[in-house]
C-alpha cells in the first residue's frame, strides 16, 4: 500500500488511518492557525475527482467561509452553554451574554479541514468543553452545524418536504436544526426524529411535527403550569424536539434547578415531566399498561414489563397452570390500580416512611459543602446532597417501581403483588421499600428489603 502520495491538486499527502492528510499554515480572523487537510478515503481506493472540485470551492470562498461560519459557531455555543458551563471554569468574557464570534472561535481553534468522498467539507472543530469535536459544514448553501464528527465521516443526509435538511447521527436519529423564542429569544432547538438511515421518516412524524407546530404555544404555557404547580420558579429551556416513529413527542430541556437535562412528554393531555431523557426517548404510547409482546414465558413464570408512573417497571408473574394470554385482562387491571400513585405516597408516610428516610439519611457520613446548622445537608451516593427535612413533595418525586412481582390465586381467581419501590435519591443506600397490595388495592407497607 502506498503511504504518500503527489496529487494534482492536494499536493503531497500522507496516509493515515482512513485520510490522506497534510498541514497548511493558515490566518484566521487574524490568527496563525496549523490546519491538517483531511481527505477521506477508508479502503484507500484513491482519491476523488469530486473530493478535489470541493478543494478548490473552498478555496475560491473561504474568505467567505471565515466571514460567516464564526456566527454559526457562536450559536452553538450558546445552545450548549450551560452543558459547557458544568465543564469549564469559564472566564468573565466567556459567558453565554458576554462571548463574541471572535473569543469563542478561538476557544475552539480550527484544527482540522476534512473533506468527505462525496464532497462535502467542512471545518472539524476540537473545544475545550467535550472529548468529541463538532463540524461546521461548508458544503451546504449556508454552514451549519454538525453534533458528531461522525456524523460528517459517514454523512447520510436528506431533505424533506416537512422538516427540511436533515442528516443522520448513524446511531437511530435524524437531526434537524430550527429555530424558537419561548423566552423572548430566539434560541436554536434540535429535531430529533428516531429511525435509522433505511427507516427514512414516517408518516406519524410528519403528523405529529403538524400538531406540534399547531400547539406549540399551548404546550409551551401548559408546561410552566405543570413547573409552577411544583412550585418551582426557575426555567427550562427546550433544547431538543423528539419525535418517535409512532408520533409521540416532546422536549428534551435543560432544567437549571437540577443542572441536567430532562424529557418533557407532549403528545399527552398533560405534559409529563420525566426525571431523565431516556424516559422520554424509550416512551411508548399504550392502549395498556401492559403488552404480551414485551413479556417471555417459562414453566410457570413470564417476565416482562409495564408502564406505570410514566416508567416502565420489571413485571414477573407467577401464572401458576395459567397462560399470560388468559391473565392479561386480569394483570392490566390490576397494574392500571398501580397508576394512583397519591395513594402510594400517603400509605408509605402514614407508615412513617418518610421520617425514616431522613433518619437514614442524616446517618450518613459525608456533609453537603453548603450544610448548615440550620440546614443539614447530607451526601447520599456519594454525589448527590439531600437536605433535611425532606418535603412531601421530594420524597413523593423521588419513588419509582423497580419490581412487581404478581402472583395468581388459583381459589380466589384474583391477583395481588410483592411490590419494590426505589428512591431517587437514594435515600435508604441500596434498599428498596417493599410492599403488598392486593387485587382490592389495600396497601400494606411491609418495610424495607435489600
Amino acid at each position: 500500500m502506498v503511504d504518500i502520495i503527489k496529487d494534482e491538486v492536494f499536493g503531497e499527502l500522507e496516509f493515515d488511518r482512513y485520510v490522506w492528510w497534510r498541514s497548511i499554515g493558515k490566518s484566521l480572523l487574524g490568527q496563525d492557525v496549523m490546519v491538517e487537510l483531511l481527505v477521506q478515503d477508508e479502503n484507500q481506493e484513491g482519491i476523488l475527482d469530486v473530493q478535489r472540485k470541493a478543494y478548490q470551492t473552498y478555496l475560491e470562498n473561504e474568505e467567505k467561509y471565515i466571514r460567516e461560519a464564526p456566527k454559526y459557531v457562536l450559536d452553538y455555543y450558546k445552545w450548549n452553554f450551560e452543558e459547557i458551563d458544568r465543564v469549564v471554569e469559564l472566564e468573565p468574557g466567556d459567558q453565554k451574554d458576554t462571548i463574541t464570534e471572535k473569543v469563542v472561535f478561538e476557544l475552539c481553534k480550527v484544527y482540522y479541514l476534512q473533506i468527505a468522498r462525496d464532497g462535502s467539507f467542512g471545518w472539524v472543530l476540537p473545544c475545550s468543553w467535550s472529548e468529541n469535536p463538532f463540524v461546521v459544514l461548508l458544503s451546504e448553501q449556508e454552514p451549519r452545524i454538525l453534533m458528531k464528527r461522525d456524523e460528517f465521516r459517514y454523512l447520510h443526509k436528506m431533505n424533506d418536504d416537512t422538516f427540511g435538511l436533515l442528516n443522520h447521527d448513524r446511531e437511530n436519529s435524524w437531526k434537524g436544526l430550527t429555530k424558537h423564542s419561548f423566552f423572548g429569544v430566539e434560541e436554536n432547538l434540535v429535531i430529533e426524529l428516531e429511525g435509522s438511515v433505511e427507516d427514512g421518516i414516517t408518516d406519524a412524524q410528519k403528523k405529529a411535527y403538524a400538531e406540534y407546530l399547531e400547539k406549540e404555544e399551548k404546550h409551551f404555557k401548559a408546561f410552566i403550569e405543570v413547573l409552577r404547580a411544583t412550585m418551582v420558579t426557575e426555567t427550562a429551556l427546550p433544547k431538543t424536539l423528539y419525535i418517535d416513529k409512532e408520533g409521540n413527542y416532546g422536549w428534551i430541556c435543560y432544567i437549571s434547578w437540577f443542572d441536567k437535562y430532562t424529557g418533557v412528554l407532549l403528545s399527552e393531555e398533560t405534559p409529563l415531566i420525566f426525571k431523565n431523557t431516556n424516559q422520554l426517548l424509550k416512551y411508548r404510547k399504550r392502549n395498556n399498561p401492559v403488552v404480551l409482546e414485551d413479556f417471555r414465558n417459562e414453566e410457570r413464570y413470564s417476565y416482562g414489563s409495564g408502564f406505570v408512573w410514566g416508567e416502565e417497571a420489571t413485571i414477573l408473574v407467577d401464572r401458576g397452570k395459567r397462560s399470560l394470554e388468559e391473565m392479561l385482562p386480569l394483570i392490566n387491571k390490576f397494574v392500571e390500580s398501580l397508576n394512583n400513585k397519591d395513594a402510594f405516597v400517603k400509605a408509605l408516610i402514614d407508615d412513617g416512611m418518610l421520617a425514616l428516610a431522613e433518619e437514614w439519611v442524616s446517618s450518613c457520613e459525608d456533609e453537603a459543602e453548603d450544610s448548615t446548622k440550620e440546614r443539614r445537608g447530607y451526601m447520599v451516593d456519594d454525589e448527590t446532597a439531600v437536605y433535611l427535612p425532606i418535603s412531601e413533595k421530594d420524597f413523593a418525586a423521588s419513588l419509582e417501581f423497580d419490581t412487581i412481582d404478581i402472583s395468581y390465586d388459583e381459589e380466589a381467581e384474583d391477583i395481588s403483588a410483592h411490590i419494590f419501590i426505589n428512591c431517587d435519591p437514594d435515600y435508604f443506600a441500596d434498599h428498596s421499600i417493599e410492599i403488598y397490595m392486593d387485587s382490592k388495592g389495600n396497601i400494606d407497607v411491609i418495610g424495607l428489603a435489600g
